[in-house]
């Protein structure tokens, strides 16, 4: 096999084109889900880190390929998919002619436990049918379509990252964390069903599973954010989501902030500047622009 090593930041297959594109290069943007299609050559991808709080998952198309990260290698042929994480240096080995689908995303976007990713990386996860097929059929059908921007581009990207979760819920468990594991995404779906209510909280959570406070405490002692955490991160996010809903501009900000329980808005102002790095007002000025284009754009 004649092959080159390509170091730079994207493989050797030209720019991504616009949405629709029918050769070898295509893009799709979806609020916080990016969709595209790369092929080439055989080769071997190169990749330093990128501090971009970003994952990876590449579905590949056509040829074999071989990621390689942190001592472990995942060797896919066509109608496999692997995730791995830009903020690590990581290798590619493309043989033959070479196509994939790559779904970028933000790390913390798929709400489940960090040993469960960690897992994920090191197994391919297939998807010639199942929950895998349906997401490479959501991917493919992203990037024949053009104009979708705004509201409806960030609900559909939304709707891609449950989709990615469902899809690598092949990965197999280690025996020794595969219960805690599972206790972990219980708690999180729970949460994440329970966020408008007022009483959500720590040790409602830790009653639920029938749990003591300092038991649940425990259980994410590892993981990226506390159960307090993430409840108030994604609380956030769902009154990012509202802000940016033009069907939803009637609400004003502050009844936006106590529909998720949000004390005051000028702590939810403060809350949301600190995650977003924009205002409330900011973002709900840009849904009702891109909602309402001027003449002629």
């Amino acid at each position: 096999m004649t092959s080159s090593v390509v170091s730079s930041p994207r493989p050797r297959a030209g720019h991504p084109a616009s949405c629709g594109a029918a050769g070898p290069a295509a893009r799709a943007t979806l609020g916080p889900l990016t969709v595209t299609r790369v092929g080439g050559e055989p080769q071997i991808v190169r990749r330093r880190p990128e501090p971009v709080g970003r994952l990876k998952l590449g579905l590949l198309l056509h040829g074999t390929a071989t990621v390689s990260q942190s001592g472990h290698q995942v060797r896919l042929e066509p109608e496999q998919m692997a995730l791995y994480d830009p903020a690590l240096p990581y290798d590619i080995q493309l043989d033959q002619r070479w196509s994939f689908l790559v779904l970028t995303f933000p790390r913390d976007g798929l709400s489940l436990p960090s040993n469960f990713v960690r897992r994920a990386m090191r197994q391919t996860h297939p998807f010639s049918a199942g929950p895998g097929a349906v997401l490479a059929g959501f991917a493919a059908a992203a990037l024949r379509q053009c104009g979708l921007d705004g509201t409806c581009a960030t609900r559909l990207g939304e709707a891609g990252l449950h989709l990615i979760a469902g899809a690598l819920a092949t990965t197999t468990p280690d025996d020794g964390t595969a219960t805690a594991d599972t206790q972990r995404q219980q708690v999180l779906e729970y949460a994440r069903k329970h966020l408008s209510e007022a009483d959500l909280t720590h040790d409602r959570v830790a009653a639920a599973y029938r749990m003591a406070p300092r038991t649940l405490h425990r259980l994410f002692e590892h993981e990226p954010h506390t159960v307090t955490e993430y409840i108030r991160l994604q609380r956030l996010e769902a009154a990012r989501r509202d802000l940016a809903a033009p069907m939803l501009s009637h609400l004003s900000i502050a009844r936006v902030a106590a529909r998720w329980q949000f004390s005051s808005q000028a702590h939810f102002t403060r809350a949301f500047q600190a995650r977003f790095g924009v205002a409330p007002s900011t973002v709900r000025v840009s849904s009702l622009s891109s909602d309402h284009p001027r003449a002629g754009s």
